[in-house]
C-alpha cells in the first residue's frame, strides 16, 4: 500500500479509456495518441513480454486464418472472458473512481468490435479485488462498498455481458471496492484463484456455468501501486508458477493474455502520488511472452498503457489457436 496524494485520474482510468478520443475524461489531450489508432504506440511506459506491436485498429479485427512461429494454425477468437483485479488497499480510491468514470468508453469498444465476419464480440467482464484474505479472487456481483449511492451493480451473476444493458454502469457499481482491503497485494494470487478455486466452489459460476470458456481468450487486466505480495511481504507462490498454473487453466499460453498496469519504478509523480517498483509483476509479465504487457503506473496519465493492454488483448485475439484446447 502506497500513501497517494492528489488525483490519480488516469492511472487505473486508462483501463477504461479503452476508446480513443477520450483522453480529455483523464485530462489529457487528443492529439490521435490514444486508443483510436491501433497497435501498440511503442511508448515508452509500456513492456511487453514478447512481440510488442500489433497492427489494424484497437479491437479491430483484420480477420484471415495463419499460423504461429511452430506452425500451429490460429484463428481469431470471438469471445473474451475479461477480469479487472483491482488493488483495494488505502492508496487506492481515486484510482477506482477513475475507472468506473471512464468504464464506459472501454465498453463501447469492445461493444463496437466486430470479428472478421462481421459479429459481435462475445463478451463477459468480471472484476475482483487484489485481496486474498477476503475475497480470495470472488468476483464481485453486488454494489461496492466504496461505490456511490443509487449505482446498480446489474444481475446477481458474478460476470457482466453484453445483454445486460448498462455494463459501464453495472462495472462501475462493483469495482468500487474501498480502501479497506488487506496492504498485502497479491494480485496474481487474487486472479488465479478466480478462475480455479473460486469456479471450483462455485462461487465463480451462474446456473452450473463457469465464468471461463474454453473457446474464448481469458484476458485479465492489474491494476496496482504495489508489487505482488507487498514490497514488505511475499507472494503466496513463487511468481514463475503463475503462467504455467494459467497454462492449464487454459490449456495453452496462446489463449489467455494479461496486462500489468503498476509501477515500472519506484516512482512518484504529480497527481499521482507514490508506487512500489512492482519487480515481480514484471518478471510475470517477462514470463508470459508475447501476450503480456506491462504498463507504469506513474506516468501521469495511463492511456498510454491501457491502449497497450487493450492492443494486446487484440492481438492475442487475432493469434487465437484453432481447434480444441490440447
Amino acid at each position: 500500500m502506497m500513501t497517494r496524494t492528489g488525483l490519480v485520474v488516469c492511472a487505473v482510468v486508462a483501463a477504461a479509456s479503452l476508446v480513443s478520443v477520450a483522453t480529455t475524461a483523464c485530462g489529457g489531450s487528443d492529439d490521435g495518441s490514444g486508443f483510436s489508432s491501433g497497435g501498440t504506440s511503442g511508448g515508452t511506459s509500456g513492456t511487453s513480454g514478447g512481440a510488442s506491436g500489433t497492427s489494424g485498429s484497437i479491437l479491430g479485427s483484420t480477420g484471415g486464418t495463419s499460423g504461429t512461429d511452430s506452425g500451429q494454425k490460429v484463428d481469431e477468437c470471438k469471445k473474451m472472458d475479461i477480469i479487472f483485479t483491482v488493488d483495494d488497499s488505502g492508496s487506492m480510491s481515486q484510482e477506482q473512481a477513475n475507472l468506473a468514470a471512464n468504464f464506459p468508453k472501454f465498453v463501447k469498444v469492445i461493444n463496437d468490435y466486430k470479428t472478421k465476419g462481421g459479429e459481435q464480440l462475445d463478451y463477459r467482464l468480471a472484476v475482483t479485488s487484489t485481496d486474498t484474505d477476503k475475497e480470495k479472487g470472488a468476483f464481485n456481483a453486488t454494489k461496492a462498498a466504496g461505490a456511490p449511492g443509487g449505482c446498480t451493480a446489474g444481475p446477481a451473476r458474478p460476470w457482466l455481458e453484453r445483454a445486460d444493458g448498462d455494463v459501464a454502469g453495472a462495472f462501475g457499481c462493483r469495482a468500487q471496492y474501498g480502501t479497506k482491503g488487506s496492504n498485502i497485494e497479491r494480485p496474481l494470487e487474487s486472479t488465479l484463484l478466480g478462475v480455479t478455486a473460486r469456479i471450483a466452489d462455485g462461487t465463480n459460476t451462474a446456473n452450473g456455468a463457469s465464468f471461463l470458456r474454453e473457446d474464448a481468450l481469458l484476458a485479465f487486466v492489474i491494476i496496482t501501486d504495489e508489487d505482488e505480495g507487498g514490497t514488505e511481504n511475499e507472494p503466496a507462490r513463487a511468481v514463475t508458477e503463475y503462467p504455467k498454473e494459467l497454462d492449464k487453466v487454459k490449456g495453452e499460453r496462446g489463449r489467455w493474455a494479461s496486462a500489468v498496469i503498476a509501477g515500472e519504478k519506484a516512482c512518484s509523480s504529480p497527481g499521482l502520488g507514490q508506487a512500489a517498483e512492482a519487480k515481480r509483476l514484471k518478471g510475470f509479465i517477462t514470463d508470459v511472452g508475447k501476450n503480456g504487457v506491462f504498463s507504469s503506473i506513474c506516468t501521469g496519465d495511463l492511456t498510454d498503457g491501457l491502449t497497450q493492454a487493450l492492443a494486446k488483448f487484440d492481438q492475442a485475439c487475432r493469434e487465437f489457436p484453432s481447434g480444441p484446447v490440447k
